[in-house]
Formats: C-alpha cells, sequence, structure tokens
C-alpha cells in the first residue's frame, strides 16, 4: 500500500507524530508549507485564529506529491481555533481526492479535536477515512502519544473496513 502523509506543523507537535506515521507505514512525507505562515512567536495565537476564523487561504509552496499516485492518504493538523489549519484545507480543496483509505490526525495544546475531525470527514467525502486521533502536546506527552500513534498506523495497516475506526480515545 503506497502512503503519503501529509500535514502542517507551525510548533512541531503535527510535525513528530506525522515523521513517526511515516516510518512506521513505510510512506512519503509531504510538509505543507504555505508561503503566507504566521509567524512562529506569540503572535501565532493571533495570525493563527484570525486566519481560520475568517477563511483565509493559504499559498501552497509547489510541492510534486500527488494524491492520485498513492492508495492511502494520512493528513494531520494542528486545531486552531478549533478549526482545520488553512494549508490544511487548500491541500485538500486544491488537490481532491476519491476512493482512497484515509487517516486522519490533529494536534492540540488541550482544545477537542473532534468537531474539526467531523469536519475534515466531510471535507473527504468519497474516502473510506479508516481512522482518525487526537493528540494532545506530543512532544511533551511523547509516551501518550507514541501509543496513540502506534494504535491509529496498526489500524490504517490493517484496515479494509468501511466504516472510520476512532483510535483518539
Amino acid at each position: 500500500m503506497k502512503t503519503l502523509v501529509a500535514y502542517y506543523s507551525l510548533s512541531g507537535n503535527v510535525k513528530y507524530a506525522a515523521e513517526r506515521i511515516a516510518s512506521i507505514m513505510d510512506a512519503d512525507l509531504l510538509e505543507l508549507k504555505p508561503e503566507n505562515e504566521p509567524p512562529k512567536n506569540f503572535l501565532k495565537f493571533l495570525f493563527g485564529g484570525k486566519s481560520v476564523i475568517f477563511g483565509e487561504k493559504a499559498y501552497l509552496n509547489h510541492f510534486d506529491e500527488d494524491p492520485a499516485d498513492y492508495d492511502c492518504i494520512v493528513i494531520g493538523t494542528p486545531l486552531w481555533a478549533n478549526r482545520v489549519t488553512p494549508a490544511v484545507r487548500e491541500f485538500i480543496m486544491e488537490h481532491p481526492f476519491e476512493h482512497k483509505k484515509v487517516g486522519l490526525f490533529a494536534s492540540s495544546a488541550g482544545g477537542d479535536a473532534e468537531e474539526m475531525l467531523s469536519h475534515l470527514r466531510k471535507l473527504l467525502a468519497g474516502n473510506n477515512v479508516a481512522a482518525v486521533m487526537s493528540l494532545k502536546n506530543p512532544l511533551k506527552m511523547r509516551e501518550e502519544a507514541d501509543a496513540k500513534i502506534d494504535e491509529f498506523t496498526a489500524v490504517l495497516k490493517g484496515s479494509n473496513a468501511p466504516f472510520p475506526v476512532d483510535a483518539s480515545s
């Protein structure tokens, strides 16, 4: 199964999870890099929140990976103001795909990602969302994050079911 892990990470939490998932699944890794990225200091909360609340467009840097070339696509995003980041939303809208096995994961500092993950499922209608995962501070809580990531990847590797399996509990 040819797998792509596409992710956006500003603080490194999603990157940590994405790299671990890609390693376990022997997947290609695609970091989504917007040209208009928020600053990485304390202002990130203001700029990031504003960008998702107002639905601002992310202008992604060019990448060569084509989702159509993969059997399984894993998408990772931080949770910003209970919403998906503009970079991930733009990836999905600009590079639509169907009939793929999909894994979705989110990272937050403590917020509940379920509503945002549900929204992502709707954006990806026509695909088999086989696993979802919500992580809290994976860089600070690595042992807990690693256990969830291991479960998440095991579900993705073995799932052929048409219904999603939730690895976020």
